[in-house]
């Protein structure tokens, strides 16, 4: 025999039936924008990450070449100990992703200290890749 289906189940289900399809359209909408998006966040990080590396890697160069040059180019105590203030911050930025360090704060503040040893050097704090175009 048959199953009967209760008839207040029944105008539930006719009722409510929108609002399931609803909830089945978002979950699987969801998830396809989840996949799709997730590799394009990925290499928006990645190049922003390329980027922040470079303009590091690029104050490293130029602190190091003062500091290892320092008896040559007559770098005072002061600007020394500001140069290797400005390596051991970039010395101590994290090399892997960790939800623990605010790495956009820890950027701002290495960029400052070397603006703060340019002028103390007296040379032009600008990066030669701040003119290129950003991703």
């Amino acid at each position: 025999m048959a199953e009967e289906i209760d008839f207040n189940d029944a105008l539930d289900s006719i009722v409510l039936s929108e609002n399931s399809l609803c909830k089945e359209s978002y979950d699987e909408g969801y998830k396809s924008g989840y996949e799709a998006g997730n590799p394009e966040g990925y290499h928006l990080g990645y190049h922003r990450g390329a980027e922040l590396g470079r303009e590091l890697g690029y104050y490293f160069g130029v602190v190091t070449n003062h500091i290892e040059n320092k008896e040559s180019l007559f770098i005072s105590e002061k600007v020394l100990k500001q140069l290797e203030k400005v390596r051991d911050l970039i010395n101590l930025f994290p090399q892997t992703n960790s939800e623990d360090h605010d790495i956009l704060n820890l950027a701002e503040n290495i960029r400052a200290q070397y603006k703060r040893a340019c002028a103390l050097l007296r040379i032009p704090s600008s990066n030669p890749y701040d003119t290129e175009v950003s991703f």
